[in-house]
């Protein structure tokens, strides 16, 4: 019976249909309008890109493989494996949270990028 309780009150799985809501391009303003890093600088802000199977940010491109979605109080959560780059591939532990019309990505442990927002379609 306590079992019971206990999966009652963690958060419900979603439909996989439900990742739809973490996908698009998602920064923070200057990431959108793709501004200069540095003032009068050349390279730029990049947001980030997600799909069913990427995830770019700039030139860095991720393979994903998704776990499943979660409802929470307020919003969704989600996990996904990120293998990046090309001749050295890194493996992350990619956590991604929605609340609203906001998203954080927390890479591993210590990395925490966010709140985004959707950014408007170009």
């Amino acid at each position: 019976m306590r079992h019971l309780i206990l999966i009652a009150l963690l958060a419900t799985p979603v439909h996989a249909g439900e990742r739809d809501a973490f996908l698009g391009t998602w920064g923070t303003e200057a990431q959108c309008a793709g501004e200069p890093l540095k003032p009068g600088g050349t390279v730029l802000a990049a947001p980030y890109e997600i799909d069913r199977l990427w995830l770019k940010h700039g030139q860095l491109w991720c393979a994903l493989r998704w776990g499943p979605v979660e409802a929470t109080e307020t919003g969704n959560f989600t996990v996904a494996t990120a293998q990046c780059g090309e001749d050295a591939v890194r493996s992350y532990f990619l956590g991604m949270r929605r609340s609203g019309e906001e998203m954080t990505l927390r890479w591993d442990v210590f990395n925490q990028v966010g709140p985004l927002k959707r950014c408007p379609p170009s």
